[in-house]
């Protein structure tokens, strides 16, 4: 038997900007159950050993909602634990968090960025991310570049996020993945949804590590 939730106990995931604590737990409850939903609809099985990458796990939110979800998963989150988006986001609080939960063993979280991390030498059956990608700009399509350079045939992402300009990130998306089916969800009128996406839709050369 594995690691234990700490009771008494409750983790902290942090206040998202614009949002007040309450408004934050809000999003997140919502974002638990559509994350889990989108989970049980992909070929895996709960007991799978998958290998998972969240991309920009922030203060662990999402990382300990795959360990849940997937029992025998080992997770492994990055992020540089520095954007204003996450009010006093640190890998130490991260850790605590999933030590609270009970899953700390299964989830490895790091220091990282995802125009510097290289992934694609990993072999990861899901990668996800949830609020990520629209805190890049205009260099949120890079980064979609290299998450297909991470992506191995046959595995999955699931990315959560404000895609206010949709039209344009849903065309660059489609041109790397063979798959993008788009989840129903309640706040599409805000700019969120959640986007299933398989396997790179060519070979993607991964970047280079940098030294």
């Amino acid at each position: 038997m594995g690691p234990q939730r700490v009771t008494g106990r409750q983790p902290d995931f942090g206040k998202y900007h614009h949002s007040t604590p309450a408004e934050s737990a809000e999003i997140r409850n919502e974002a638990r159950a559509l994350f889990m939903k989108a989970f049980d609809q992909l070929p895996f099985s709960r007991d799978e050993k998958l290998t998972i990458l969240d991309v920009g796990c922030g203060l662990g939110f999402l990382s300990c909602v795959c360990a849940e979800f997937y029992p025998n998963a080992t997770v492994v989150g990055f992020d540089t634990f520095e954007h204003e988006s996450l009010e006093g986001s640190s890998l130490e609080r991260a850790r605590n968090n999933a030590k609270i939960l009970g899953c700390l063993n299964r989830i490895k979280f790091r220091r990282g960025d995802i125009f510097r991390s290289d992934y694609s030498k990993d072999e990861f059956g899901l990668i996800v991310s949830n609020l990520v990608f629209h805190n890049l700009g205009r260099k949120r399509f890079e980064a979609y570049d290299r998450l297909a350079g991470w992506t191995k045939p046959g595995s999955y992402s699931v990315i959560g996020d404000f895609f206010f300009d949709h039209k344009a990130d849903l065309e660059r998306l489609s041109n790397l993945f063979a798959s993008v089916e788009e989840k129903p969800n309640p706040f599409v009128e805000l700019g969120y949804r959640m986007l299933v996406l398989s396997s790179p839709l060519r070979k993607m050369r991964g970047p280079r590590r940098k030294q």
